[in-house]
């Protein structure tokens, strides 16, 4: 464990624990079993409440609890200093060569070649090894899996594996029981999602898509999970994991766990901000009268701690009280006479507040009354002077004829951006797997703004499982299919209503898959093959009929169905098309063939296609992509020089083409050292091949494989 690499950690140690056992021997996992291993990293990354569920689980069984509470032991004990991971990588994979361990060498070889590719690929490259198909067909297969057996699969492609949070509260919990509270916060999250791995690899398949599957956290889930939290000495987890909730959008919840602490922590540093944010909280929900005790509370403990903080307390008060429909007018004469007694600094501080109070109420007159007059102070931090000039720019940049803030515009301006902010924290809780707490966001920001975003609201409550709230919501005849789906109406309905959106979408000159396939990605295989067939079943026999199938193949590829995707590509030529599309389709069932390791196919695809158009720039590159496979490295350069005349501007062409001159017009050993000092996984895998023939009179087929440092050195030998 003695790694440091951002937060790319976590996937390949819990990839390698997922895929085998702590003495090099593999566990006996298909294919399948990897990629929903890797789809539960996936979702750990990004759903806290999954999070929180699987963290529990762990910590009620005593011997996965041991494995993690001895794993923190082990790694706050380490003396010496972390290695990044791709140092950590190398030296492990040397290792198992020297061991001859092969299992141990394949896992850590994929490991490698997935940094180097910037992607974690484990899964396909693992998959890949021994057989005859390629990676890519793997990835097909992959795609297939996961839209055929987990719910809302949409979800799981939406944002990478990177997380976009890495300190999750309820972690620290498991460090402070494991004697590691010191350690940082990833490498706390790592420690985590690394034993959560393991323990994922010894459920059942069946259990696996279960656990992917469950739905949202419930607040009175969250109860029970925050319920160890508050027993600690520390009231810090509490706090952070009742913050994480309401920025997350789990109120409810939120506000549960904020009460329990101001009764768990009385008269600790915890009790005052769980005062104000269960304030805030209530304010939201528009209870003022208790909003108004919570702040209450909050401003008494507040009197010990400063003039500041005092002040502060009576601004917060204030906005409740004007909510409430009192006069606060001796409360703001207050705060004025303890800002004049501040230092200048907080005094600074104070003004900034209120004119932040201003803004939100759009009192842009006094907003930039304060603003001014922070301006004026001395020793104001760097910071808050910068954050104050560049508001005051704005704020003079929307000035009416009197030199006066124009209201109109300001108040515009603040509210697009405030419902752009909404929107953003409603995209993060769908790709977070919460989409109920997305459609809430999405809410929040059509009230400010005015506007209805549908589109989005509506994925939300398809991801959410609310069909009502989907039925009323959908707009389009695409979205209507999808509502049909959802319940359970026949093939021949979701057809018709299907039919008619595609169709507009081939008049409107839209994309066809990105209509037709969230559809498909929540039909059984079986049904998504007869409705096809009846959207494909159309009395013209032209370009219509020809777009309208190249699209539908487009959607089976997307969702790994390569077979299906070859017979609709050929449906489409069936059609008659004119000459333009025709070449089009050609060159997609070129694709068709490239991808899943049919490179002689794939050739013979584009050259038709070529006949039709030779001046199709993409055709030729997926030519010579299929002829550098083949080695036929004179045929691929002569198609790089025709798709780079005929489009100059793409940098890949050229540097395709570059890369095939080198080949052919350079010595081997040279080209192949050129290669290897590039870097880069194509770079890489040719530089292998290059060394292959170099050292025994003919490619290597595994050589193209090679994309590691590692693996390379063993064929420039």
């Amino acid at each position: 464990m003695r790694v440091s690499e951002g937060n790319l950690t976590q996937q390949y140690f819990c990839d390698y624990l997922a895929l085998y056992a702590g003495d090099g021997s593999a566990k006996e996992n298909t294919h399948e079993e990897i990629v929903l291993s890797n789809l539960f990293l996936h979702r750990m990354s990004v759903d806290g409440g999954f999070h929180a569920r699987v963290l529990s689980a762990i910590l009620g069984h005593e011997s996965d609890k041991s494995l993690l509470l001895n794993l923190f032991n082990e790694i706050s004990g380490e003396e010496n200093t972390y290695l990044p991971l791709n140092e950590w990588l190398k030296c492990e994979y040397d290792t198992a060569v020297k061991k001859a361990d092969p299992k141990r060498t394949l896992a850590l070889s994929a490991l490698l070649r997935s940094y180097i590719s910037g992607t974690n690929m484990a899964a396909e490259i693992v998959s890949a090894s021994g057989t005859e198909y390629s990676e890519s067909w793997w990835q097909l297969r992959t795609r297939r899996l996961t839209v055929d057996e987990t719910q809302n699969p949409e979800m799981y492609f939406g944002v990478g594996r990177r997380p976009f949070w890495h300190a999750f509260p309820l972690d620290e919990y498991a460090a402070v029981l494991g004697g590691a509270e010191n350690l940082s916060p990833q490498i706390i999250y790592d420690a985590v999602v690394c034993i959560a791995g393991a323990w994922f690899s010894t459920l059942t398949r069946e259990e696996m898509i279960i656990w992917l599957n469950m739905p949202r956290t419930t607040p009175e889930e969250w109860s029970k999970f925050s319920a160890p939290l508050l027993l600690l000495s520390n009231p810090g987890p509490a706090l952070s994991t009742a913050n994480w909730l309401y920025a997350s959008g789990n109120y409810d919840a939120a506000l549960d766990l904020y009460a329990n602490i101001t009764l768990a922590y009385p008269k600790t540093s915890a009790e005052k901000p769980a005062f104000e944010l269960m304030g805030s909280i209530l304010r939201e929900f528009g209870d003022y009268d208790y909003a108004f005790e919570s702040f209450k509370s909050a401003f008494l403990i507040a009197r010990n701690e400063g003039l500041y903080e005092t002040a502060v307390g009576l601004k917060s008060l204030c906005e409740v009280g004007e909510d409430l429909g009192e006069d606060m007018r001796d409360y703001y004469i207050r705060i004025a006479s303890i800002a004049e007694e501040l230092p200048a600094g907080d005094r600074a501080r104070l003004y900034f507040d209120l004119s932040s109070s201003a803004r939100k109420k759009h009192d842009y007159q006094n907003e930039y009354a304060y603003l001014s007059r922070i301006i004026g102070e001395e020793d104001v931090d760097e910071h808050l002077f910068t954050t104050v000039m560049s508001r005051l720019s704005e704020i003079n940049a929307s000035l009416d004829f009197d030199g006066n803030p124009d209201i109109s515009l300001l108040l515009a301006k603040d509210t697009l951006d405030k419902a752009e902010m909404l929107s953003a924290r409603g995209d993060a809780a769908y790709f977070g797997f919460d989409p109920v707490c997305a459609l809430f966001w999405y809410n929040q920001s059509d009230t400010v703004s005015g506007k209805k975003s549908s589109g989005k609201k509506f994925r939300a409550a398809v991801a959410s499982g609310l069909h009502q709230e989907a039925k009323e919501l959908a707009a389009s005849s695409a979205e209507k299919a999808e509502v049909l789906v959802l319940e359970g109406a026949s093939p021949s309905l979701v057809a018709r209503e299907l039919n008619e959106a595609v169709t507009d979408a081939w008049k409107e000159g839209l994309d066809i898959p990105s209509v037709v396939e969230p559809v498909l990605m929540l039909l059984p295989l079986e049904d998504r093959v007869v409705i096809c067939e009846k959207l494909t079943d159309r009395s013209t026999r032209d370009d219509e009929k020809s777009l309208v199938c190249s699209g539908i193949a487009q959607s089976y590829m997307s969702l790994g169905m390569s077979d299906e995707a070859r017979q609709m590509f050929r449906t489409a030529l069936r059609a008659n098309p004119g000459a333009v599309v025709r070449s089009k389709i050609l060159s997609e069932i070129g694709w068709v063939e490239y991808e899943t390791g049919n490179y002689t196919a794939s050739s013979e695809a584009y050259l038709s296609a070529l006949k039709i158009n030779e001046r199709f720039p993409a055709a030729w590159a997926g030519l010579a992509k299929s002829c550098i496979c083949e080695s036929k490295y004179n045929e691929a350069r002569a198609a790089l020089e025709r798709a780079v005349y005929q489009n100059p501007a793409n940098t890949m062409y050229q540097e395709m083409r570059d890369a095939v001159i080198a080949i052919t017009e350079r010595p081997m050993d040279e080209a192949a050292d050129r290669f290897f000092a590039l870097g880069g996984p194509a770079n890489l895998s040719m530089a292998a091949a290059l060394y292959s023939e170099k050292s025994q009179n003919g490619f290597v087929k595994d050589a193209w494989d090679v994309t590691s440092v590692a693996d390379v050195l063993k064929y420039r030998k």
